[in-house]
């Protein structure tokens, strides 16, 4: 069997895991983050001095609700209470992040779309929209993840790290769910992304492993790069 019947033999549920080593280290990586986000609230209503005392002390509070949080209920609890805070906003990604991590994709999913709705553009949101293509395609909607992925891969104004990531992300679902003629094309444009990536390093090698039969597929549309 050559390497290209190989990776289309594979179902989808048993797509490669784009996101859960990258997620066991995310909080790591941002847990000092959401302490300076914290700040941030705080030192911009200050800032202002238009606000008045209660409103301060009402920030105060949920910053001590947020820091007594000890169990996953507490978070549950909290999120729900404050989604329109960017704390809660907070919780959620790291509700959604837990329920990948165990396993309860479906639940992941939920809290994901919580967190892409409520957080504010940046890096943060986009993990969240990250993570919910990688839930997507754990809880067998593999449709869904792949529009969700070529959402952020197509969009201009995202990261390009996080583009070429979700170009990558494609790359292996193609190969999982048996287009591996696909991979050329996601790898051709995840180099005009950004060719310094290591994500389309990866892209190409992936290609390379498929073997010269990968690129035989016709190409897929892909939506010009802007």
């Amino acid at each position: 069997m050559t390497n290209t019947e190989a990776a289309s033999d594979k179902k989808p549920a048993e797509a490669p895991v784009f996101l859960e080593d990258r997620l066991k280290q995310a909080w790591e990586r941002y847990a000092t983050a959401v302490y300076v986000l914290c700040g941030l609230v705080i030192a911009g209503m200050l800032a202002k001095g238009g606000l008045d005392y209660l409103n301060v002390q009402k920030e105060l509070e949920i910053q001590k609700e947020y820091a007594a949080c000890a169990t996953p209920e507490a978070f549950k609890a909290f999120a729900a209470e404050h989604r329109s805070h960017p704390l809660g906003a907070m919780v959620e990604l790291k509700l959604a992040d837990e329920a990948f991590l165990g396993g309860k994709f479906a639940e992941a999913v939920t809290n994901y779309e919580k967190a892409v709705a409520d957080l504010p553009a940046g890096p943060f949101q986009s993990r969240a929209k990250l993570g919910l293509a990688a839930s997507l395609v754990r809880s067998g909607k593999a449709a869904e993840a792949e529009a969700s992925l070529r959402k952020i891969l197509n969009d201009a104004a995202e990261y390009k790290a996080l583009r070429c990531e979700a170009g990558y992300d494609l790359a292996e679902l193609a190969v999982s769910g048996g287009h591996p003629g696909d991979v050329q094309n996601l790898a051709t444009q995840l180099m005009q992304i950004d060719p310094t990536s290591p994500f389309a390093e990866r892209a190409f090698a992936l290609r390379s492993e498929l073997g010269p039969g990968a690129g035989a597929a016709p190409p897929i549309a892909v939506p010009a790069v802007r």
